[in-house]
């Protein structure tokens, strides 16, 4: 069965350049004047999806609304399968809607859940992302009605980019900026070749929005140690900063910033720059363009997810 990837150049077009067995597919993007959006499948006479194995693969830009790509995703989907494949994959790096996974305040939508029960509708027969949010509370394929989905992380990057960046990589300390991000620093911290990780407790006020964090007694030093903050996603970057002065005020020789999605706006990434990390280190799930941002590219690890679970089984 052909494998088919289905998107940009400068993205599926770098994950099909990486293996010898698949084509390439691109999408051309349109915008009318009044916003509405035709994702073009770029088909020429000899070029057919029927029977094969169509991966979409679109990567969000940070300056793109997100609800824009979700329904470009959406119609390129409908539009892939009326040209009638064997099967449909899709792959989403930046699981959207990925926090909104449980009614926190009463009359809430569980959106991921309907996230999954359209991309279901729509025609996909499986799912990939790049650390889900939903890691931190259920299996990612509770939202889906047939266990469709797969997660994969990024930290191993991430664990050896640091490895390359920070001199004193086997003494660092990991720390996450929460609780339930202790099994990532742990994660990064292996990838480093660091025994040294910990937690950051967190409390936030559902109705204020107000964050207050603390670090527990650990059995380890923190002063005059590279300090890496992990986490999966950054926004207004409020959470790593605060984790970030508590190293700090616990000695912390360096701190460094490493996480996987760049959600932030502009304004966040200069709060997160102020506080002069030595290192802001994120992949590019998120296609983003920071002046200080160091990015690691997802397409290896993407492409030999391809090869291993697409190619080698077709």
């Amino acid at each position: 069965m052909d494998v088919i990837l289905i998107g940009t150049t400068n993205f599926a077009g770098k994950v099909a350049e990486r293996l010898s067995n698949s084509y390439f597919l691109e999408i051309e993007e349109k915008i009318f004047p009044d916003g509405e959006i035709c994702p073009r499948l770029k088909l020429s006479e000899e070029t057919t999806l029927r029977g094969s194995h169509a991966v979409i693969a679109m990567q969000l830009s940070l300056n793109q609304p997100k609800n824009q790509y979700l329904i470009s995703l959406l119609w390129t989907i409908y539009n892939v399968k009326r040209h009638n494949p064997a099967k449909i994959s899709c792959i989403m790096p930046y699981h959207l809607y990925s926090r909104q996974d449980r009614e926190s305040r009463k009359g809430e939508p569980l959106s991921s859940r309907y996230l999954a029960l359209t991309l279901e509708a729509a025609g996909i027969n499986e799912f990939l992302t790049i650390n889900s949010h939903t890691y931190r509370k259920t299996d990612i394929n509770q939202f889906f009605s047939n266990p469709i989905a797969s997660d994969l992380s990024a930290f191993s990057l991430l664990g050896n980019e640091l490895k390359l960046q920070v001199s004193s990589h086997q003494e660092a300390v990991c720390l996450s900026p929460d609780e339930g991000a202790l099994f990532l620093a742990k994660e990064a911290a292996r990838a480093m070749g660091t025994p040294f990780f910990a937690a950051i407790q967190k409390h936030r006020d559902l109705d204020t929005g107000e964050i207050s964090q603390h670090l527990p007694e650990v059995p380890f030093e923190i002063n005059n140690r590279s300090v890496v903050i992990v986490d999966d996603i950054v926004s207004s970057g409020k959470t790593i900063v605060g984790a970030a002065q508590i190293a700090k005020e616990k000695g912390a020789k360096e701190v460094i910033f490493a996480y996987v999605h760049a959600v932030h706006s502009p304004k966040g990434f200069i709060t997160m720059k102020k506080e002069n990390p030595a290192l802001i280190l994120a992949t590019d799930t998120i296609r983003t363009d920071f002046d200080g941002l160091t990015t690691v590219s997802i397409v290896p690890l993407i492409s030999t997810w391809i090869k291993e679970n697409y190619l080698n089984n077709s």
